[in-house]
C-alpha cells in the first residue's frame, strides 16, 4: 500500500514538472511574437554612418521619460514627458568592424543640434554628463523630445525619444461649430489642417477638417471667407510670410476643386505677424501655426 502511494506521488510530481516545462516552452516561443517591433524615428536621424542596433533598442506605445531642461551646469529643472517612447542604440564602426572612436562627443552633439534647429527645434540642455536634450515640433501639433548620450570609446549613440501627444488645439470643428464661432467672433482657428514639414503640401490627415469646411460653405451659400495662413517665428520673417501664403492658397485650391465659387474665397498669408501666444515655448509655437477662417 505504501509502495503504490509513493509511486502515485512520483507520477503526480512528474506530471507537474512536465506541465511546467511545457508552459515555459510556450512562453519562450510566444514572447518574441508579442514583443513590439522597434523602428527608427521618422524625424530624428542618427549620426551619419551609424548602424541601428535593433536588438538592444526598445519601443513602447506609451511610456514616460524625465528630461533635464535649463542652463548648464547647475541651473536646471526636470520635466516628465509622456507618450510613445523609444530608446534607440546606434554604433559607429571602422571597416574592420572595430568601434570608431574618432568622432568626439562634441561632433555628435553638433550634428544632432544642427538637424533639430533646421526643423524648428529648441535646445533644452547640453552637458558632457547628462547629454544633449532638444525638442522638435511635429506637424500634427505635438512635440518630440529627445536626449542624446554618447560613448566615444564604444562608438555608441543612445537616443531617448518621447513623442508627446498633440495639444487639444488639434481638435476638429464641425460645420455648426465653425458657423457659431464665425457668427460670434468673426473668425475661427483650425488646427486640424496639416501640412508637410516646411512645405505647403496638405497631409491626408487634413481631409476630415477640410470636408467639414466644404460642408460649412455648402450649408451657408452666402458665406464668404478669407483663408489665413499663420506660422511661428522660426526662420526669417520673409520666408514665413511666403510659406503662410502658399499654405493658405493650398487650402483655397482644395476647396475650389469641389465647385466652390472663386469669389467666395480669398487666401492670405500673414507669416509670424499675428501670433496667438509668445513664440517662447514649443507649445506656444504650436498654437501659432494654424489656418484661420475669417468672415468677410
Amino acid at each position: 500500500m505504501v509502495f503504490f502511494l509513493m509511486e502515485d506521488k512520483k507520477m503526480k510530481n512528474k506530471k507537474v514538472s512536465l506541465s511546467l516545462l511545457a508552459t515555459l516552452i510556450i512562453v519562450a516561443f510566444i514572447s518574441p511574437l508579442l514583443a513590439q517591433e522597434v523602428t527608427e524615428h521618422p524625424l530624428i536621424r542618427p549620426f551619419p554612418g551609424a548602424v541601428f542596433d535593433q536588438q538592444r533598442s526598445e519601443q513602447v506605445n506609451f511610456g514616460e521619460f524625465v528630461f533635464r531642461t535649463g542652463t548648464p551646469p547647475r541651473s536646471y529643472t526636470t520635466q516628465k514627458i509622456k507618450g510613445e517612447y523609444r530608446n534607440l542604440r546606434y554604433f559607429l564602426y571602422n571597416q574592420d568592424g572595430s568601434p570608431n572612436r574618432d568622432v568626439s562627443q562634441l561632433e555628435y552633439f553638433e550634428n544632432f543640434k544642427s538637424a533639430a534647429l533646421e526643423r524648428g527645434g529648441t535646445i533644452k540642455w547640453e552637458d558632457t554628463h547628462y547629454g544633449l536634450v532638444f525638442t522638435i515640433p511635429r506637424e500634427d501639433g505635438g512635440i518630440t523630445w529627445c536626449r542624446v548620450q554618447t560613448s566615444v570609446s564604444a562608438g555608441r549613440t543612445s537616443l531617448d525619444i518621447i513623442d508627446e501627444k498633440p495639444l487639444v488645439t488639434t481638435l476638429e470643428f464641425t460645420p455648426a461649430e465653425m458657423m457659431a464661432a464665425l457668427d460670434s467672433d468673426g473668425k475661427i482657428a483650425l488646427y486640424g489642417i496639416l501640412f508637410d514639414f516646411d512645405r505647403a503640401t496638405l497631409q491626408q490627415g487634413s481631409s476630415k477638417q477640410l470636408q467639414d469646411v466644404l460642408s460649412l460653405l455648402a450649408l451657408n451659400p452666402e458665406l464668404r471667407l478669407e483663408i489665413q495662413g499663420h506660422t511661428d517665428s522660426d526662420g526669417s520673417a520673409e520666408y514665413n510670410l511666403q510659406l503662410s501664403q502658399q499654405r493658405a492658397e493650398s487650402v483655397r485650391q482644395y476647396l475650389l476643386l469641389f465647385g466652390i465659387e472663386t469669389s467666395r474665397l480669398q487666401a492670405k498669408g500673414y507669416g509670424e505677424t499675428m501670433p496667438l501666444a509668445p513664440n517662447d515655448t514649443d507649445d506656444n509655437k504650436a498654437k501659432n501655426r494654424r489656418v484661420e477662417l475669417v468672415k468677410r
